[in-house]
């Protein structure tokens, strides 16, 4: 199966968007033609023009939390829906630009006259679709919008509770996610990166390394996005991607199908790229890099990553959903977060951990991991 995207042809795709947003004035139709490269029937095509310059005007300079222009984002999610759903109705390709409308565009970022405008001009858009596609696309745009305060397994409930009459819903979370993990990359890259993980994992464990030691040893600059936080994304695809298989709707039809795989991809080479990092720069060591795979080896032949475990002391990676990446709010998360952080050799571990995850969910068609649910995490025994 054709990935959606690579890495780089996912950057390469940011950096055509970026530079034709630079233009003044942007030419649209330009923009456009980067992310559909086909003609669209003329009113689905006028509609799509006129929603990306609301959303530029809506979000201004606005940048994402590692830096990009933020309306990068949506653009990017309509591009990936593209490319796996055939046929996509325009109020799908609506939903993905406007997806994240509530979170990212309210009355408090404006002066009323301004904020009256925007909404003047969004209800404008809906008109121009039937009433019913104008219902869902609310709809979807609602359901999709997590509060602060609310616990990611039950906004994924949310989500899921209308997927049976609406695989849409999936297909748009999967094409965020999706994207939210390429984005990782857009602030963090070195020569650590850029080599072959598996190759690096096979030559430690048989002491035939060479390339890491090769390696210029410059630490890259300090990002607002450590290797912990990026761990936790993983966490939460991993979360994402074992409730819609126990629910069965990672089979709700070939794109949802396309994109699931997609994002187990891609999920399996940012571990790798995160274990690299590590290897490279903070867990030097042979002998210590060889016990961190021995250990995660023996952990996974024991079914272990199969359910939520209980914290054990003799084992690191027990409690790792349970206890490293839930917590009750934001504070208490930011504090497990900075733990993991300054306990390397453990990140060395979970990202291992992760990669056996999500190739285990690539590979095998009944894998999940038990225990988690819409309402947490339980644990689970052997």
């Amino acid at each position: 199966m054709q990935p959606v995207f690579t890495t780089e042809e996912f950057l390469a795709l940011s950096a055509a968007l970026h530079y034709q947003l630079s233009g003044d004035p942007i030419n649209w139709r330009a923009l456009l033609f980067q992310v559909l490269p086909r003609r669209l029937p003329g009113g689905e095509e006028r509609l799509l023009l006129d929603t990306l310059q609301y959303l530029r005007d809506a979000y201004g300079e606005t940048r994402r939390r590692l830096g990009p222009a933020a309306i990068l984002h949506p653009i990017r999610v309509m591009a990936i829906l593209d490319r796996t759903v055939e046929g996509a109705p325009p109020k799908e390709r609506m939903a993905a630009l406007l997806h994240d409308k509530l979170e990212d565009i309210h009355a408090s970022k404006f002066d009323p006259g301004r904020w009256e405008e925007l909404e003047r001009r969004y209800r404008a858009l809906l008109d121009r679709l039937p009433e019913s596609d104008a219902r869902w696309l609310n709809d979807a745009i609602e359901v999709h919008t997590k509060s602060s305060d609310e616990p990611y397994h039950a906004y994924l409930g949310r989500i899921f509770s209308r997927a049976r009459e609406a695989p849409e819903m999936v297909r748009l979370k999967l094409a965020d996610r999706l994207d939210n993990t390429y984005d990782l990359r857009v602030d963090l890259w070195d020569r650590s990166t850029a080599v072959d993980g598996f190759r690096q994992v096979f030559e430690v464990l048989f002491a035939t390394r060479t390339a890491i030691e090769e390696v210029e040893s410059t630490h890259h600059v300090p990002g607002k996005i450590n290797g912990a936080h990026r761990l936790y994304q993983l966490s939460k695809n991993a979360v994402f991607l074992s409730l819609l298989r126990r629910d069965g709707l990672d089979l709700a039809g070939p794109a949802t199908r396309r994109l699931f795989e997609a994002l187990c991809v891609a999920s399996v080479e940012e571990a790798s790229r995160i274990l690299l990092h590590l290897f490279t720069y903070h867990v030097r060591n042979p002998d210590e890099q060889r016990a961190v795979l021995t250990e995660v080896m023996d952990y996974t032949a024991r079914g272990s990553i199969e359910r939520v475990t209980a914290q054990n002391e003799r084992r690191p990676l027990d409690g790792l959903f349970s206890e490293r990446f839930d917590a009750p709010d934001k504070a208490t998360l930011t504090r497990q977060l900075e733990a993991l952080y300054d306990d390397k050799p453990l990140m060395a571990r979970v990202a291992v951990a992760f990669t056996a995850i999500f190739s285990s969910f690539r590979n095998d068609p009944t894998y999940r991991i038990r225990g988690i649910d819409t309402d947490g995490f339980h644990t689970q025994t052997a």
